[in-house]
């Protein structure tokens, strides 16, 4: 191997390397129970630090939701009904939530999230 070819091999992975620990994620199932059962569609969010407002995909199928953020982090992920995330809050996953939660009785679905302290 070449050394412009070692660098440029450095030049990608080094990055990878570089990226915060303190990756958080959280899926949502299209089912109650979070994927209990075999063949229930999903929808996985994976993210490193801070996020505005984004919209969660398939919103409106969701019946069930599983967070995953490193334990020791004041990461929290905020749910809302409409885009902006201004509202009050609907519905929050901390490093404490790491059980299924059932959303399907919110009247409006959890449209957007909001990730706060997780840099």
């Amino acid at each position: 191997m070449h050394f412009s070819s070692v660098l440029k091999f450095v030049a990608v992975v080094a990055p990878i390397f570089a990226q915060s620990a303190s990756g958080w994620n959280f899926t949502a199932y299209d089912a109650e129970g979070c994927g209990e059962t075999a063949n229930i569609a999903a929808d996985t969010v994976e993210k490193t630090g801070n996020v505005e407002c984004e919209l969660v995909p398939n919103a409106a199928q969701h019946k069930s939701i599983q967070g995953s953020i490193p334990s020791g982090s004041e990461c929290r992920l905020n749910f809302y009904p409409r885009e902006g995330c201004g509202d009050k809050v609907a519905f929050a996953l901390t490093q404490y939530s790491t059980k299924c939660f059932s959303i399907s009785d919110f009247t409006s679905p959890l449209q957007y999230y909001k990730a706060t302290d997780c840099e």
